[in-house]
């Protein structure tokens, strides 16, 4: 009788965090099932450390389509600390269908929210989760004069999800969960996230230089290094420039093997309140 034969390797597919000092942690979806309710409980206990510049807070109100009439609930609310700009975040766990995601965010795009009564909730919500007090006519005025932008928390990535939610005008983020052993939580966050801006200007890309590009606006790069580099996160990438200052003109040169920015765009370069950088696609 033969002998069956037994595989001397084998492949999984897997994602885990090492922690040199702690070791392994597994994606906590890999090992435990949770909800949308825990997922937003672990957001909220972190929600300071990935949304510095905004309050965020509960927000369980009814919100109604101007387009459609229909009716959903979101999960969290954001306000700016200047109160110059507010959100919707909603938050789903990736085996949804982006069909249901499309459905939920579409009715905040285009929500009829009343200011004075909205106004009142939003009030006591701040100062209950944010101890932060907030006058009625203050919150009006925001809710009055901006909708707010939306974005949606999910923890894990769908391919097809980003490329709808942008088509839509609405913002992703990812937000992963791992746990070791011993019962220890770290976090994994990408995508996008909401941050006040301090100062923008636009990249000219030189005529005869590659990849050198000109600022074309005022912009100080408080956050250069002794040797004149800049780090510049575009998308999900950290880059490397040389700041080069030239006759009252502001350069940017790329140090790498391969310029992720596209010879066919044009592109704004934008700072922080923590002097960090970013540059996005005009």
């Amino acid at each position: 009788m033969s002998k069956a034969r037994v595989a001397d390797s084998f492949h999984y597919k897997m994602s885990r965090v090492l922690v040199p000092t702690d070791g392994w942690y597994d994606e906590l979806k890999a090992v435990a099932y949770y909800g949308e309710a825990e997922l937003e409980r672990y957001i909220r206990q972190h929600v300071k450390a990935f949304f510095s510049d905004y309050f965020v807070f509960p927000f369980k109100k009814d919100v109604v389509s101007s387009a459609t009439a229909a009716t959903k609930k979101p999960d969290l609310a954001m306000i700016r600390h200047d109160f110059a700009a507010w959100g919707i975040i909603e938050v789903e766990v990736g085996e949804h269908d982006i069909a249901h995601v499309l459905d939920q965010t579409g009715v905040f795009l285009h929500g009829d929210y009343n200011a004075p009564e909205m106004a009142g909730y939003i009030k006591t919500q701040l100062w209950r989760h944010c101890r932060h007090r907030a006058s009625i006519s203050r919150l009006t005025k925001l809710l009055s004069s901006k909708m707010p932008s939306v974005l949606v928390i999910a923890d894990e990535v769908r391919d097809s999800w980003e490329e709808q939610l942008n088509d839509a005008g609405v913002d992703l983020c990812i937000f992963e969960i791992y746990k070791s052993t011993r019962g220890r939580n770290i976090y994994r966050a990408f995508g996008k996230y909401p941050a006040a801006t301090v100062q923008e200007a636009h990249c000219r890309r030189h005529k005869s230089v590659a990849n050198l590009f000109e600022l074309v606006g005022n912009f100080a790069f408080k956050g250069a290094t002794q040797n004149k580099q800049v780090y510049v996160w575009y998308g999900e990438t950290l880059t490397r420039w040389s700041l080069i200052l030239d006759q009252g003109r502001t350069y940017l040169q790329f140090l790498g093997k391969y310029n992720p920015l596209s010879p066919d765009q044009t592109y704004r370069i934008v700072a922080d309140k923590r002097d960090r950088y970013y540059l996005e696609i005009n």
